[in-house]
Order: structure tokens, then C-alpha cells, then sequence
């Protein structure tokens, strides 16, 4: 049984999200009150300190990093944004600010991504019909749907994939108190540990094996975001691919590379033969 990530693991999230990082950079000049020049100077330097520190760089979610900053436009952004009210000290409130740019700005600027596919997308997706496939991602499922159709209308039928789109797993959401998953992993080279807790992605990905008369050791999972997608469903015995990137963090790679249930990927052709799925 495969489940697949979607948004920057089928799709190039950074082709996709160049329009998203300028319209949200442009929306950050007028609230600063400030050139845009100015502001593109400032995302670039925090932008190189995310890179350059991803254990104190991550998605923050109720008040844990759930997530690496650095894969992708839309979780850099988060950071990048806070590093420029900070300097010029204004929305200092931290719910209002979080209001402001989680909510207002990312839900408005999202609406500007475009829609592209990585390589070889068409040819994975393609190949896993007839087979115990599924997409669940933090994404809503019929965004990703559309997405599916427009390849569709490219490239040939994959209709079929539709009714298999789980949305809104919300992968981000930690709880402390479910005692089914461990705590923790420990990844080396990264000083904080990984949350594994994961409720609500957890009782998505148990659903569809009882569904399909599956263990987790029986699943792989394929994803861009190691402690987003794939740390929980290794820790419950599945077997994890990566996508990789330029912005993949080094400890990510270095981790998955060296487990024996980890794979790194960076052609998605491969990923019918590798994971048994077709």
C-alpha cells in the first residue's frame, strides 16, 4: 500500500509558490509602510538564516515546531515575515500578528500559486491504477483535485485518483496525551527532537489500512517534509521515501538515506518498482 504527500512532493512547490512569495513580500512592504526593495533586502537575509539554522527556524503550531522552515515557499514565509516585523517593531501582539500572516496573508497570497507538476508526476501517478494508492495531505481535498484534473486534461486519464484525495489531515497538530505513538525521534544533526504524536494524520493512515485489510508495515509513505509526512509512519513501521530537494534539510537526507526503511527519492518514476505498488 502507497500514500502520497502531494503539494511539493507530486508538484514543484517552488515553481508553484514564486507568485505566493511575491505577492505576500509585496503585502508586507504596504504594512511596513516601506519600499519593496527594502523588503526584498530583508526577506533575503532571513531567508540565508533559515537555511542556516533549521533547528530554530520551523512551522510553529500550537506553541511546537512541527515543521522545517526551510522546504518550501510557504513555511519560509512564516519566519521571514516575523523577521521583518521584528525589525521594523511593528504588529508586536503575537495573536494579532498570527492572525495577520497565517490566516489574512497566507489564505490571500495562496490563492496566487500556480500549478506545476514535478517531473515524472504524470508518469508515477499514472502507473498506480488498479493498485492500494491514496493522497493524504494537509492541503483541501479539492484544491487537490483540481490539480489532478488539470494533469488530467494534460497528459491523459487519472480520473480515478479523485475519490482517493484525503484533505486537511492536518499532519501540524501535535497531541501530547495520545499515547498510541511514542513521544519523540531523535535525528542527528538536529538539536531539538522530532514530534511524532500526530493524532489526526495517524487516524487518517489507520483508517485507509483497515480499509484495505493493511499493517504499517505493509505501507510506504512518500513525502517532501521528513518531520511533517514521514516521521510518524516510520516510527509505526512503515517505510518512508523522500523527495528531495535543493532545500531539503542535510539531517533529513543523512537520516532516511542511512534507515533501513528509508529512500531518498529524486525521480518519481521510480516509485511504482520501489514501493511494490505496481
Amino acid at each position: 500500500m502507497l500514500i502520497l504527500d502531494f503539494d511539493g512532493t507530486v508538484t514543484d512547490a517552488e515553481r508553484e509558490g514564486a507568485p505566493f512569495r511575491d505577492g505576500y513580500l509585496e503585502d508586507l512592504a504596504i504594512l511596513c509602510g516601506q519600499p519593496r526593495d527594502t523588503i526584498n533586502d530583508l526577506a533575503a537575509q532571513a531567508e540565508r538564516a533559515v537555511h542556516d539554522d533549521p533547528d530554530n527556524h520551523g512551522w510553529v503550531y500550537g506553541g511546537h515546531i512541527v515543521a522545517p522552515a526551510t522546504v518550501d515557499p510557504y513555511l519560509r514565509m512564516m519566519p521571514v515575515a516575523r523577521a521583518i516585523f521584528d525589525h521594523f517593531g511593528v504588529f508586536a501582539d503575537d495573536a494579532d500578528r498570527s492572525r495577520l500572516l497565517d490566516g489574512i496573508l497566507y489564505k490571500y497570497n495562496y490563492q496566487k500559486t500556480l500549478v506545476a507538476f514535478r517531473d515524472g508526476a504524470f508518469e508515477m501517478l499514472s502507473a498506480l491504477v488498479d493498485t492500494p494508492s491514496w493522497v493524504v495531505t494537509n492541503s483541501h481535498t479539492e484544491p487537490v483535485q483540481a490539480k489532478i484534473r488539470t494533469l488530467e486534461s494534460e497528459r491523459g486519464m487519472l480520473d480515478w485518483w479523485l475519490p482517493r484525495v484525503r484533505g486537511r489531515a492536518r499532519k501540524y497538530i501535535i497531541d501530547d496525551g495520545f499515547d498510541a505513538i511514542p513521544p519523540t525521534l531523535t535525528v542527528p544533526g538536529l538539536s531539538r527532537p522530532v514530534l511524532l504524536r500526530r493524532r489526526c494524520y495517524f487516524e487518517v493512515i489507520e483508517a485507509l489500512l483497515a480499509e484495505a485489510g493493511q499493517r504499517w508495515d505493509d505501507l510506504w509513505v512518500l513525502g517532501d517534509i521528513f518531520e511533517l509526512d514521514l516521521a510518524m509512519p516510520l516510527a509505526m513501521g512503515a517505510n518512508v521515501a523522500l523527495v528531495v530537494s535543493d532545500f531539503t534539510p542535510r539531517y533529513e537526507v543523512d537520516f532516511v538515506d542511512q534507515h533501513p526503511r528509508g529512500q531518498l527519492v529524486t525521480d518519481l518514476t521510480v516509485i511504482p518498482a520501489l514501493t511494490g505498488a505496481a
